[in-house]
Order: structure tokens, then C-alpha cells, then sequence
């Protein structure tokens, strides 16, 4: 079907549906057909702002023939459920991080894609910027030297506002966590991804200091990777005004800094074949952006998952970040949250 349109549904009409149907009005050869939410008024203002229909519930937006893919934009507990429904139905799955909020969920939704024969990509966005893509082949090439070091910081604001704003918001149950699974899971899918390995044992804590929930706003985390490379995040959602977070990888000859979504340094000692990143590209103070508000993002990044999903579902490939792909940052969280829980080191599975 290279040359088909794909025709996609929406599930969820928050501000993700909103990030997806932008997306694919952006995307050629992609339209978008209906929208359902769990409450109808509310898919109502997100369906006519582009041109789509509503549907009053999930299993009649799946039952529909017009549509080919379903994108999940719903809580993080009912991805999984969701994500299974419509691959039963026959529809590909483009899912919202984080792909579930346990293990299990997560293989039961890699599996039913597989057995249905439909793809699955997730909406792990970063990967698809041109400047990270350029470091990680730097990367991949040895521009780094021997990997030591990877460090992610997290220093956002998300006030009690935010999280009275939903009911699931905040709670083990549909939220899976806190600002490690809601928000710097986003960042932990892109060190794995940068450093190219996986982590084989995680020592964290985690607590909760401002805000009234069920899940941490606060962690800290000692990562040991699978090549003998170390790595620590320190992520919290109670630092006003929000901060961009950084992301820094660190080898024997040279490091790279990224702050908010912009190269602030690459410094290396030796050349490779790989196409140098642009060093500096985002030199200067950055802007806080999601760090401060959760819309405080460019829809670019998911405009381009987009745009490869499309692609992968008309050329009968693997989208760019396919379910296992996800699975892996999935992981390393579920296993920070474990060694918190247990005051002992845990591995990821």
C-alpha cells in the first residue's frame, strides 16, 4: 500500500490527542477519521478542530473500516488494554509513552501486534531529531572513545494544579509512576538510545516532597551499563520555575551536552566517518519548555513519528521506535522503582 492514504483513529482527546492530530494533518498521505474519549463532550472540540468525526466509545471507533491505525492517547494504564484492542480489530498501533505502566502489559501488547500482524510504534519523540540522530552515530562510530559516563538531570515544574487537573494523574494505577515514568521517561529512552547499551543494575530513591500524590516527585538514581559505563538520573517535578533538563554522554576522548532540545557542546579528540553533530547548536540560555508546562514542546517531534509511521505502515517496515524499542526505557524505570522500593539494587528484565 505505498501509495495508499492511511486513515487513523484517535483515542484520548488530552493534550497527547491534541500533539497526534496535529501531527497528522502534517503528515501526507495521513488523515485523521474520528476521535473518542471517555467523555464525548470532550473528543467533540478535538474532532471538529480537524475535520474528523466522533465516536462515542472505543470499541465503536475500532469497529469502523475506514480506519487502518488507532493512536492511544490515553492514561498510561490503558495503553496496554487499549493498544490490544485495536490490534485485535486489525488496526496498527501507534501508542503515547510510556507503551504500559508494567512488563507484562507491555509484552501482552508486543505480542498481540505481532500476532495480528500489525505494526506498533510508539511515541518516543527525540529520537527523530535530526541534531540527536547525528550524535548518535558520532557515537556509534567512536567519536566518544570508550563510553564511562551518561547523566540525566530533570528539573521541572509540574504544580498541584496540574495534577488535580485529572484524576489519574499522580497515581500508581494509571499514571505507573511520577516524574520518572510521566515525564523523564522521555529522557531515559534517549541516553539508552545515545549510549547504545543496556542497563543491567539500578540503586535509586525516591520520594515525595511538594506535591499530594500517590507516586514520587523527587528520584535519584545510580545506573550501571552492560559495557561497564556508569550513569545516574536526578529528575523531580517541584523546581519553580522549571528548568530544561540535560542530558550529557561522556567517553574517554570527548562529550556531548544536550540541554532542553538543543546541542549546547560536542567536544571530541579524534574524527570518525560519521557526519560531526553541530557542535553549539543550541548555545546560549535555553528556554525551559516542557521543564515548566507540559505543552511547552514543539509538535515537530511528533509530526515526524508521524510522518515514519505512515511511512512504515505503507513500505511494510518497522517503525522507528517499535515496541520492544520502548520496552527497554520501560524497563531500566520499572527497575529504579523496584530498588526504591526494596533499598536494595535491582535489575532491569
Amino acid at each position: 500500500m505505498s501509495d495508499a492514504e492511511v486513515r487513523f483513529g484517535i483515542i484520548g482527546a488530552g493534550v497527547a490527542g491534541r500533539y497526534h492530530a496535529q501531527a497528522i494533518a502534517q503528515t501526507p498521505g495521513a488523515r485523521l477519521v474520528a476521535v473518542c474519549a471517555s467523555r464525548t463532550e470532550r473528543a467533540i472540540p478535538l474532532a471538529e478542530a480537524f475535520g474528523a468525526g466522533v465516536e462515542p466509545d472505543v470499541d465503536a471507533l475500532l469497529a469502523r473500516n475506514d480506519i487502518d491505525a488507532v493512536c492511544i492517547c490515553t492514561p498510561s494504564g490503558q495503553h496496554a488494554a487499549q493498544g490490544i484492542a485495536a490490534a485485535q480489530a486489525g488496526k496498527h498501533v501507534l501508542v503515547e509513552k510510556p507503551i504500559a505502566t508494567t512488563l507484562a502489559d507491555a509484552d501482552a501488547l508486543i505480542n498481540a501486534c505481532r500476532a495480528a500482524g500489525v505494526h506498533l510504534g510508539v511515541a518516543l519523540q527525540r529520537r527523530t531529531d535530526p541534531d540527536f540522530c547525528a550524535v548518535r552515530d558520532a557515537i556509534a562510530a567512536g567519536a566518544l572513545g570508550r563510553l564511562a559516563l551518561g547523566i540525566i538531570t530533570v528539573p521541572y515544574l509540574r504544580t498541584q494544579e496540574y495534577y488535580d487537573s485529572a484524576d489519574w494523574r499522580g497515581t500508581w494505577a494509571l499514571d505507573g509512576g511520577g516524574v520518572l515514568m510521566n515525564q523523564g521517561i522521555h529522557l531515559v529512552d534517549l541516553l539508552l538510545w545515545l549510549m547504545g547499551n543496556d542497563v543491567v543494575e539500578a540503586q535509586a530513591y525516591t520520594t515525595t516532597l511538594a506535591r499530594a500524590i500517590e507516586v514520587e516527585d523527587c528520584v535519584s538514581a545510580a545506573l550501571r551499563f552492560a559495557d561497564g559505563a556508569m550513569g545516574t538520573i536526578a529528575a523531580t517535578t517541584v523546581v519553580a520555575p522549571g528548568f530544561p533538563h540535560r542530558v550529557e554522554v561522556y567517553g574517554t576522548h570527548g562529550g556531548v551536552q544536550i540541554e532542553g532540545e538543543a546541542i549546547v557542546r560536542w567536544d571530541t579528540t579524534i574524527e570518525t566517518t560519521a557526519a560531526a553533530p553541530r557542535a553549539g547548536s543550541g548555545a546560549g540560555r535555553q528556554a525551559a519548555g516542557a521543564g515548566a508546562h507540559p505543552t511547552g514542546i514543539s509538535a515537530i517531534g511528533h509530526t515526524r513519528i508521524m510522518h515514519d509511521f505512515a511511512a512504515a505502515i505503507r513500505n511494510q517496515r518497522a517503525p522507528l521506535v517499535a515496541g520492544e524499542e520502548a520496552r527497554r526505557a520501560l524497563a531500566v524505570v520499572l527497575a529504579i522503582y523496584e530498588s526504591a522500593r526494596t533499598e536494595r539494587p535491582a535489575r532491569p528484565s
